[in-house]
This record gives structure tokens, sequence and C-alpha cells, in this order.
């Protein structure tokens, strides 16, 4: 953000936690279909520095869970911290009207069932679609006033749609509204994904693992819970390391070429920035995590996956280590429905 030095300690940032294993997983939607697209970064804490390895495909979630958790538990100052870069809670508009029977969304998701619950499935038309039935659609949708007919569907409109944390913010674009699941930007089958596949099978199981903000502080939660859970957003990451504008690529027409994170040229463009920021935050490159971050991660399709698997983990790790404050959790509708995305420092609401 503006006026901020990487590396420094800022207003409400805490002192090193008790997070000795961090990790960031960049999201997809359901595990079937994303292959190599999920991928997470991984950093442990060694002294005061940490060493990041260079991110791979996360698996089965659970297993990712399992481990971090078989790495973490019983160990004092040994918690493990898992961002990941999907939507965790819901619009508060939304959550007051339809979910009023819950205090917050840990509860909601305490009592639901994603395999037989209407809410959980998306909705392939606009009949189908209500405030029950939020999510749409399931596959294409096209025609003239067809988003505005879905919003009227669920009772929001586009600014009730996002949560604060959505919102358009210094150097940071408004992210896509939850509950649309049509688009590159769109983060609704993600959300879904990751709440059945991740954040539900946690809290049935009953194991150690905290959900930041609902649960408490990150402090509290470094010290009260083997594992963390958090959203991390990326792209808010790229403003916090004052990525520059990349300069169009020439086509061989004459035109210019797609940039972006998608080109392996836009990702190389940015590896000194990212060395840098690095280096600032005592974050160690392991070798092979240097060269991918050098070589801009590859011609694969996946590149811009495991790009943003290690952006968010720097992101993450500059909190972690207190170098930069949570955000601003105290408000009440933070910390029942809508959540936060971890580090972001100014409120938009």
């Amino acid at each position: 953000m503006a006026g901020h030095v990487a590396g420094t300690r800022r207003p409400g940032a805490a002192p090193m936690s008790g997070f000795a294993l961090v990790a960031h997983a960049d999201w997809s939607g359901d595990r079937a279909n994303s292959g190599a697209k999920r991928q997470v970064a991984i950093a442990r804490r060694d002294g005061r520095r940490w060493v990041a390895e260079p991110p791979r495909p996360v698996g089965e979630p659970m297993a990712l869970v399992a481990a971090m958790l078989g790495e973490c538990a019983g160990r004092a100052g040994r918690a493990g911290l898992l961002a990941l870069d999907f939507p965790i809670g819901l619009p508060i508009a939304y959550a007051r009207r339809e979910l009023g029977r819950h205090a917050s969304f840990p509860e909601f998701l305490d009592a639901a069932d994603p395999a037989r619950d209407d809410f959980f499935r998306i909705a392939a038309t606009l009949e189908e679609c209500s405030a029950a039935r939020p999510f749409f659609p399931a596959g294409s949708a096209s025609g003239k006033g067809v988003k505005a007919a879905f919003l009227a569907r669920i009772g929001l409109d586009a600014g009730t749609l996002l949560r604060a944390c959505d919102r358009k913010g210094p150097g940071v674009a408004a992210a896509c509204g939850i509950f649309w699941t049509l688009g590159a930007n769109q983060v609704g089958k993600a959300a879904l994904a990751g709440w059945r596949e991740l954040l539900w099978p946690c809290r049935r199981r009953g194991w150690n693992v905290g959900l930041w903000p609902f649960d408490g502080t990150l402090g509290a939660l470094g010290r009260s819970r083997a594992l963390t859970i958090a959203e991390c957003y990326p792209a808010e990451g790229y403003s916090r390391m004052r990525f520059a504008r990349a300069p169009a690529a020439r086509s061989g027409n004459g035109g210019h070429a797609p940039t972006g994170k998608r080109t392996q040229a836009w990702r190389r463009f940015h590896a000194d920035t990212i060395r840098r920021f690095a280096t600032a935050n005592r974050i160690h490159l392991a070798p092979p995590l240097l060269d991918a971050i050098t070589d801009g991660f590859g011609t694969a399709a996946s590149g811009e996956d495991a790009f943003d698997a290690v952006i968010g983990l720097f992101a993450t790790i500059e909190v972690a280590a207190g170098r930069r404050g949570e955000g601003p959790i105290e408000r009440p509708a933070i910390t029942s429905w809508e959540g936060w995305m971890l580090g972001r420092a100014d409120y938009p609401g």
C-alpha cells in the first residue's frame, strides 16, 4: 500500500508470532477439474528467517491440512498458518436477511450439509436461482440484462453483493461478487469447492484448526490452535510489492501481444521485485524457487497459479512475521460473517 516500505513494521503489526509453518494455496474450482491449477507454496521459519520452497500441486486438500497439523501439533511456538485464495465469508446484507438463524459464518458451516443443501448447488437457470440457491450460473448465461435479473432473484444489488474486503481499494481492483460463477475473475466456484472440500471437513472432524478472523485474532490463534486458516488475495499482494507496469510485448504483426500474469514474460518482468521483497522480509529462496521466479514460472498454463501461490505466500509471511497488521478486524460484520483478506489495511466498506 502507499507509503509502506516492504520489510518495515507497520502500525497494528504484532511482534513475530508463534507461526513456524506458513503456506498459501492458489485455488480454482472443484478438485476433479482443477489438476495442476491448484498450487501451494510453503515456507518454514528458521530462527528469524523463512525458508521458502517452490510451489507444487495441492492434491487432496485434507491431506495438505493433515500434513501441516502433523508438523505443528503439540509443538509450542510451532503453529501453522494456511492462507487460501478463495472467499471465506458471506456478504453481511445477505447473511443477516437469509441466514439470521445463525450467529456467524462458522456457525452456518457447522449446521450445513454441502452434499444436500441447495445453497451449495449452482443454479443452471435463472428460474432455479433464488435467495436460498444464490450461486449462478452453472454453465453459460447470455442475454441482455441477465446479471441484473440474477441480482433481482437473490435480492441484492451490485453493492450489497460484495463483502467490504471485495471492494476496490488503493492499488486493488474490486473483486467479483461471490455468488456469480461465470467469467475469468469469478470466485464462486472456488469458494464452494473450498468450503466443501476443506473448511467444512475440518470443522466436522473437530481438528485443532482455527478460522481467522472468526475464531480470534491471528496472534491468539497462533497461540491456541495448531493450525489457522485464513483468506489471502494474491492480487492484493501485487500492490504491497509495488509491481511496476510491465511494457506491452510486441507481436509479430506490429500489434501488442496479451500481457498479464498468464504470460511468462510478464511474470519474469517482476522477478527482481519479488526477490527484493523476499530479502526485505527475510525470506530465503530455496534454489529451485529462485530459478522458478527468475524464469517466470515456465510456459505451462499452471505457471500463473504457481506465481500467485508464491505471491500469496510472501504476503502471508509479511503478516505472520509481524511486519504488517492483519487488517481492521475489530468490526463485528467482519468477525461474524464477512471475513477479511489477510493483511489488507484499508476498509472500503
